[in-house]
C-alpha cells in the first residue's frame, strides 16, 4: 500500500516550488508516516532552495516540523498512530560509535541515507527525500528516531521549532558553550536559532546577553526573551560596540548567521579564555581568519551541528522548558500560511520578515 498527497517540489535550484501530487511507500521497518500540522522555514531550506549547497532535484524541501503518526511499520513500538511528535532531521541508529558516546549528530550509520532513496516517487519516478524528512508536505515518511513525543500542552507550532532552530540555539549553549552563572554572551543573529541561543543562555544564567542583527523587529525579540544589550550591526561595528559595554571581550559567543565575517567577528570579541560557536552554515569552501594574537591567550573557535543535540534526551527538556513558561516558542512563529503559499513564504523568509514563517497544514 502507498500514500498520496501534496507537496511543494522544488524542480531545480532558484526555481519556484511547485504543488504536486507525490507518493509515498507503505511504511518499512522502522518507519513511521506522519501527517504534517506544522513546518518552519529555516535558513537551510533556503540555502538549498537557491542552489548554494547542491542536492538532487526534484526533492520536496523542509525539515522543521511536527504532525500526528498515521502508520507505523513493522518493529515500531515506541509510537502508534494518532500520537502527536516532534520531526527532527538528526537521525541517529543508537549503535555506532558516535552515538553511543552521546555524539549522535555525527552518527557513522549511513543506511537512512540510502532509505531516503526509495520512499517518495513524483510521476512515477524516485525522487530523493531531503535530510530524511521532506517536510513541505502534507505526508512525511521517516526513521522513528527522528521522532520525539510532543506533549498535548504544546502546539504543533512549538514542536516544529523545537525540531530544529530552537533546539539548536538552546542545545549549542547548554552542550557546547556551557556558560557559567554571570557569564558574558554575545550572539549573532536574531532569527529562530539565535532566539534560542538567547534564551538559553538566559535560563543558563547569564548576565550580560548581547544580540547582534540587521533587524531592529527582531532585535526587539531578542530583549524581549532576554537579552540585555542589543546592536543593530547595519548601523554600527559590533565588534567596537562589545568591546565598549564588554571591556575585556565576552566569556562566549554564537554566531547564527552562516557568514566569514560574523564568524570572524564573533571570535574577535571574545575575552582571554572565551570559546566561539559557529552554527550557521558558512558557504563551501570558507576560510574564518583567526588572528594569531587573540588565538595565543586561549581563545577557540568551533562549529557544531545542531548543538551537538541529544534528541530524543534534550528536546523532552526543552519542551518542559516551553510548557512551564521558561522559553517562548508560539512567539517565534510570527507568520502562518498555507501549503500553497509556500514561495511567498519562502521569498518572506529571505527577507528576514518576521522571525520564523510557518506552513500550516488542517488535520
Amino acid at each position: 500500500m502507498s500514500y498520496r498527497c501534496r507537496a511543494a517540489v522544488l524542480m531545480a535550484p532558484g526555481e519556484p516550488l511547485t504543488i504536486e501530487e507525490i507518493e509515498l511507500a507503505e511504511p518499512a521497518a522502522g518507519e513511521v508516516l506522519v501527517r504534517t500540522v506544522s513546518a518552519g522555514i529555516c535558513a537551510t531550506d533556503l540555502h538549498f532552495a537557491v542552489g548554494r549547497f547542491p542536492y538532487p532535484v526534484p526533492t520536496v524541501l523542509g525539515h522543521e516540523a511536527s504532525g500526528v503518526i498515521e502508520a507505523v511499520g513493522p518493529g515500531v513500538t515506541s509510537f502508534s498512530a494518532g500520537d502527536r511528535v516532534i520531526v527532527c532531521d538528526q537521525i541517529f541508529c543508537g549503535r555506532c560509535a558516535a552515538c553511543l558516546s552521546g555524539a549522535m549528530v555525527y552518527c557513522t550509520d549511513t543506511s537512512g541515507k540510502e532509505r531516503q532513496r526509495h520512499r517518495l516517487t513524483l510521476a512515477g519516478q524516485p525522487i530523493r527525500q531531503y535530510l530524511g524528512v521532506s517536510a513541505f508536505a502534507e505526508l512525511m515518511l521517516t526513521d522513528a528516531n527522528a521522532l520525539i513525543p510532543l506533549p498535548p500542552d504544546i502546539s504543533h507550532d512549538a514542536g516544529a521549532l523545537l525540531g530544529c532552530c530552537l533546539t539548536t540555539g538552546l542545545a549549542s549553549v547548554f552542550n557546547v558553550a556551557q556558560p557559567k552563572p554571570g557569564d558574558s554572551i554575545a550572539v549573532f543573529g536574531c532569527g529562530g536559532v539565535g532566539l534560542g541561543a538567547v534564551q538559553g543562555a538566559r535560563i543558563a544564567g547569564a548576565t550580560q546577553i548581547i544580540a547582534v542583527d540587521l533587524e531592529d523587529h527582531r532585535l526587539a525579540a531578542a530583549a524581549k526573551v532576554g537579552a540585555t544589550v542589543t546592536i543593530n550591526a547595519g548601523f554600527k561595528d559590533p565588534v567596537e560596540e562589545i568591546r565598549a559595554v564588554a571591556p575585556g571581550g565576552v566569556n562566549r559567543s554564537i554566531e547564527a548567521v552562516g557568514l566569514i565575517e560574523t564568524a570572524g567577528q564573533a571570535f574577535a570579541v571574545l575575552a582571554p579564555g572565551g570559546q566561539a560557536t559557529v552554527l550557521g552554515m558558512l558557504p563551501a569552501g570558507a576560510a574564518v581568519p583567526v588572528p594569531g594574537s587573540l588565538l595565543r591567550h586561549g581563545r577557540s573557535l568551533g562549529g557544531s551541528v545542531m548543538g551537538s543535540v541529544r534528541s530524543r534526551a534534550d528536546i523532552p527538556r526543552y519542551a518542559d522548558l516551553a510548557r512551564t513558561g521558561m522559553l517562548a516558542a508560539d512567539d517565534i512563529a510570527t507568520h502562518r500560511r498555507p501549503l500553497q503559499e509556500i514561495n511567498e513564504a519562502l521569498r518572506a523568509a529571505t527577507a528576514r520578515e518576521g522571525i520564523r514563517q510557518m506552513i500550516r497544514f488542517t488535520l
